[in-house]
């Protein structure tokens, strides 16, 4: 008689037997059922019986492991395939006896670097050893879907209005410089990379790109722990990194802190403006030299609870400070048509100041009955503040400008979420929640002028003065996802209130107003065969502006290039559509994906000129009509068992016209192409290298540079491959290279020409100690994304 089972939603029956040396039957051995895709928590568990029979009840079409226990027997790992809903006997297993082998039976089994699911890809980042001596952004770069440029920036599909999350969760970490938290951020505590980039309904219609959800490592007996440092000779950065994690009974504690700094990196800069009709004047450049000093603090502290075998609490916290500053020091040639050139002088010493904190804590409780129903409460506060200071003289002829600006900014946040998510029969499921975000933001501003170096300044009350702003973001959502055979269906709507209050003093102004936004989701996943899937996706999404593209300060220390926030900045709305198809086998993982999306209100940053005073005003409108086309291309695949390749690659065509003037349009390409590769010598010593090419698409004005960029690594283990040694090459063939952007407008054409250092070296030391042996289970949290801004097959023996 075969062992019997609880509630399991029965669709098909695996069964099968276990025999001894002898082909006797094999009573009371552990048989253990994963999924191979979660190869750490059994799905489930049961003993053999008298006639050495067991049974499962499946329940999906996916790959998984068996895993076969007994004293005095050596291990047994076999995989089982189930492709359709059908019983299914395997063939007897044939447990040896342990004794007096020269070597224990077992068959590990690992996970493929890249693993894909209907809505998601996943980089297990712990499976290529060189990430451990590697930068979350090194890392990111060989990423499917994420695309890293020559000076750090990041796009995920080619689009930068992302999110980033830190084991499911909003972090403050991320809030304010993705850049800087990601430079030092040590790939030797991350356990994987999961890039979103259908986010479903249940996700906030903000981030029309996706989102990145990094996962670090996190075991449950024990203590472990990393400590990094990273050296770069081209912006002369300097980081520093400890991480540590512990479980002790039902408490499990993760640390985590990260410094660094860029000390005086030089860059030399020309700006040339040439007006259609010249008025004010034909010729205005600006040239000189510039001075950064960037510093940074990040940190992430949670102690979780497991409180029995059904209920986690969980309770985190993040800080982030960062320092930005710049001096700088130009020399203005203005030429006129009829006037002699002038020349005058322009210095810039500007700071930045960005502090913060959030806390928050997650409740999970899974239910007895079935514990893939689980209901999650969240909630999350964000504490941040912007202070800047820009102080600035121009001279002309002897007279002299000083302008002193300053502003000092807070930016609050609190949100509160539950999330239900409930399996029906059949293979399908229903998710609903419920979310409120409530911010809360105030800006003091105040310019200050004069014109002799020893007198007090004096305040210019049109430029002074202070706003208040509220944002409630209120939120329900509910996706039902079913299966069909090899198809799969997830049908979603997420609807969003929001209600806005801001009042500005300067210019004597309130805005009141709110909208309710309907966002349908839909996703269709087709398996052609076992190793391709074909992916349909379409979401609407929108993005709110943030309170710097709301704030109305005018910086205008040079008095004719000024930039402001608008007050009446609107929500955009954009429209995707994903066509994808998806191959993995074995070591290989391939992805072809075709994207469009269209927006008729997008949020575009615009220049105008007046030819009567030589002044270039730069705000925000919701005034874009924008079409976009992305054809990406990734590749992940072993060439030979030691050496191993990754391409990203994509094609961007962009079309933009201004609403307002149609005459005033732009189009034109844009892309990149990235190769990784690695070549493991031994355990302990591997070369790598990458190449990129990098070029954003066109804007309504703007032509972006051409990048390039390339490394050469040596990468080494030693003391028992506890401590890692990289070190690194970087542009070695370019010492400078010139970075060249050209706005152009029916009234002026700008040029800027960027001179930055490109050579340079990396040092990466990494040292990990502890030792941990099983893996918790992640827990979710809040995550707000609504701002702008593969298994291996096993045998048996």
């Amino acid at each position: 008689m075969l062992p019997k089972y609880g509630n399991a939603q029965n669709t098909c029956k695996l069964t099968g037997s276990v025999i001894n040396s002898n082909a006797k039957p094999l009573p009371i051995v552990t048989v253990q059922l994963f999924k191979q895709n979660n190869l750490q928590k059994p799905i489930n568990t049961t003993l053999t019986n008298d006639n050495g029979l067991f049974q499962f009840n499946i329940k999906d079409t996916e790959n998984y492991l068996l895993d076969f226990k007994h004293t005095g027997f050596a291990e047994i790992k076999k995989e089982i395939k189930v492709k359709q809903l059908s019983d299914l006997q395997i063939e007897p297993i044939k447990m040896v006896n342990s004794i007096g082998m020269l070597k224990e039976v077992v068959v590990q089994s690992s996970k493929n670097l890249i693993e894909q699911a209907d809505d998601k890809t996943v980089f297990n980042v712990e499976n290529d050893p060189t990430n451990k001596t590697e930068t979350a952004l090194d890392i990111l770069r060989k990423t499917p879907f994420v695309s890293v440029d020559g000076d750090d920036n990041i796009k995920v599909n080619g689009n930068d209005n992302f999110k980033v999350l830190l084991n499911g969760r909003e972090t403050s970490m991320f809030a304010k410089n993705i850049k800087d938290a990601l430079r030092g951020f040590p790939g030797s505590i991350i356990s994987k990379i999961e890039v979103i980039t259908n986010p479903s309904a249940k996700y906030d219609a903000e981030g029309v790109a996706g989102i990145i959800n990094i996962i670090t490592k996190k075991k449950v007996a024990g203590y472990n722990g990393t400590v990094s440092t990273f050296s770069r000779t081209s912006d002369n950065l300097n980081s520093f990194s400890v991480n540590g994690n512990g479980k002790f009974g039902k408490i499990g504690v993760s640390l985590f802190f990260h410094t660094g700094n860029i000390n005086s990196v030089p860059q030399h800069s020309i700006n040339t403006t040439i007006p259609t009709v010249a008025t004010a004047f034909s010729e205005r450049t600006l040239a000189g030299d510039s001075y950064n000093d960037n510093g940074w603090s990040y940190g992430n502290a949670e102690v979780s609870w497991e409180i029995d075998t059904l209920n986690t609490l969980s309770v985190y916290s993040n800080i982030n400070s960062s320092s930005d500053g710049a001096i700088s020091g130009q020399t203005i040639t203005t030429n006129f048509l009829s006037d002699p050139s002038t020349i005058s002088y322009y210095d810039l010493n500007n700071t930045d100041n960005n502090p913060g904190v959030s806390v928050g804590t997650d409740f999970i409780k899974k239910f007895r009955k079935n514990k893939e129903h689980e209901l999650s409460v969240q909630f999350f506060g964000e504490f941040g503040k912007a202070n800047s200071l820009a102080n600035s003289t121009q001279t002309y002829q002897g007279d002299s400008t000083f302008l002193l600006n300053n502003s000092n900014s807070i930016n609050d946040q609190y949100t509160i979420q539950a999330d239900n998510s409930v399996p029906l029969k059949r293979n399908q499921k229903i998710e609903m929640g419920v979310k409120a975000i409530l911010r809360r933001a105030s800006s003091n501003f105040e310019s200050q002028e004069k014109y002799d170096p020893q007198t007090p300044y004096k305040l210019d009350p049109a430029n002074t003065g202070n706003f208040n702003y509220a944002q409630d973001v209120l939120s329900a959502y509910t996706t039902y996802s079913f299966k069909v055979k090899k198809s799969n269906f997830r049908i979603g709507l997420r609807a969003e209130y929001t209600n806005i209050n801001g009042n500005f003093s300067s210019s004597d102004t309130s805005i009141k107003s709110n909208y309710i936004s309907l966002l349908p989701n839909f996703l269709f996943s087709h398996k052609l065969s076992d190793v391709t899937t074909f992916t349909i996706n379409y979401n609407e999404r929108l993005s709110r502006p943030y309170i710097t593209d709301l704030n109305p300060f005018v910086f205008n220390n040079d008095s004719l290039n000024i930039t402001y926030g608008n007050p009446g900045l609107g929500p955009q709305t954009v429209h995707n559509l994903s066509f994808q198809v998806r191959y993995s086998k074995g070591n290989t993982f391939a992805d072809v994906s075709l994207e469009g999306s269209y927006s008729d209100n997008k949020i575009l940053q615009y220049s105008s000129f007046d030819a009567q005073t030589g002044v270039t005003k730069t705000t925000s409108f919701n005034i874009g009509k924008e079409l976009l086309s992305n054809l990406n291309v990734d590749l992940d695949t072993k060439i030979t068992a030691k050496w191993d390749l990754f391409i990203n690659s994509s094609l961007r065509f962009s079309s933009v016209t201004n609403i307002l003037n149609k005459a005033i349009s732009n189009n034109g390409f844009g892309g990149n192409f990235f190769v990784d590769t690695r070549y493991d010598f031994t355990k302990k010593f591997a070369i790598s290298s990458f190449i990129g090419f990098w070029r954003d698409p066109i804007t309504i004005e703007t032509t972006y540079p051409f990048w390039t960029w390339y490394n050469f690594a040596l990468n080494y283990k030693i003391f028992k491959e506890k401590f890692s040694i990289s070190l690194r090459t970087v542009n070695f063939f370019e010492k400078t290279h010139d970075y060249i952007t050209i706005i152009k407008d029916p009234d002026f054409t700008t040029t800027n020409i960027n001179t930055q250092i490109r050579r340079g070296a990396v040092l990466a030391l990494t040292y990990n100690f502890g030792k941990l042996t099983e893996s918790v289970s992640k827990k979710k949290g809040v995550n707000n994304d609504d701002l702008l801004s593969k298994p291996q097959a096993t045998s048996v023996n």
